[in-house]
């Protein structure tokens, strides 16, 4: 009977581990595709050579001279890195309202929230442009940053990190409260510590959409030297059309800092997972 239940639990092991290398080949064959197309020669991509005979790495030294890299990279992590502060200090000081304060139609108001995720953000640009035209916003970040730190667009965010403090004991604050410990003493020292995975993941991610934004930039900005390197990227593109190298050598380059970001975070994504499903 044992050996039975071990055989059976050794092959549904075997079937789990292939299932997830066979998908795990599915997602990385793109990004390898990538990578040995940004290494080929001209010539090669013409005759349709799959693994590059010889390294080319001047192609991504290429890729970088032929925009204001160095400018590009700097606009985009001041818009990936203070958005993002934003991101984090608005939606957990909003979620922890929503989850262990108590005031007139809070369960309401949070429907209400909750309802703002199925409008699409395009319904919105155009009484948003016209309100930053009118700040004289346009041709600043200020219309991509200062919007962060008031939870504009973040109600997933803030429902995420709502199920967090959710799934803190209520006794812990309550204790706290008795010793007289202040609301922001009790978010500052204990809701923070406990919720630290999910507040760095929605860092993280925070900056991942920021530093990939495309479509906000393209509406404000207009001045080439505010261009982050998203929108240069697509200047790159329109230039370099045909050469797929050079192409895919700048996709690279501005896809390493998300995929770096997402290994070191794994384990607190994984944490964050699991204190999303834990019901308070």
């Amino acid at each position: 009977m044992k050996s039975s239940l071990k055989r059976r639990l050794r092959i549904d092991k075997t079937i789990a581990y292939v299932l997830v290398i066979l998908c795990s080949v599915f997602f990385i064959t793109p990004l390898l595709w990538m990578i040995a197309t940004a290494l080929k020669s001209p010539e090669e991509i013409i005759q349709g050579v799959l693994i590059p005979t010889q390294l080319r790495w001047t192609n991504f030294v290429t890729a970088i001279q032929a925009i204001p890299f160095v400018q590009y990279t700097i606009n985009s992590l001041y818009y990936g890195v203070f958005a993002s502060i934003g991101v984090v200090i608005s939606s957990t000081l909003s979620a922890y309202a929503f989850a262990k304060l108590s005031w007139p139609g809070r369960d309401k108001w949070f429907l209400v929230m909750i309802a703002t995720i199925v409008i699409p953000s395009q319904i919105i640009q155009i009484p948003l442009y016209i309100l930053y035209n009118s700040l004289g916003w346009l041709d600043t970040y200020n219309p991509l940053i200062i919007p962060a730190y008031f939870a504009v667009g973040q109600a997933g965010t803030i429902f995420l990190m709502r199920q967090v403090f959710m799934s803190i004991p209520t006794s812990l604050s309550e204790s706290a409260r008795m010793d007289g410990a202040s609301e922001w003493m009790i978010f500052r020292t204990i809701m923070l510590p406990l919720a630290r995975s999910m507040v760095v993941v929605v860092g993280i991610m925070s900056f991942m959409t920021f530093w990939n934004d495309f479509y906000n930039p393209l509406l404000y900005i207009t001045n080439t030297d505010y261009f982050p390197l998203a929108y240069g990227i697509r200047a790159f593109a329109t230039q370099y059309s045909n050469q797929y190298n050079l192409m895919m050598a700048a996709s690279l380059i501005i896809t390493a800092p998300s995929l770096l970001l997402f290994f070191i975070a794994q384990r607190q994504i994984i944490d964050s997972v699991a204190q999303t499903g834990i019901k308070g």
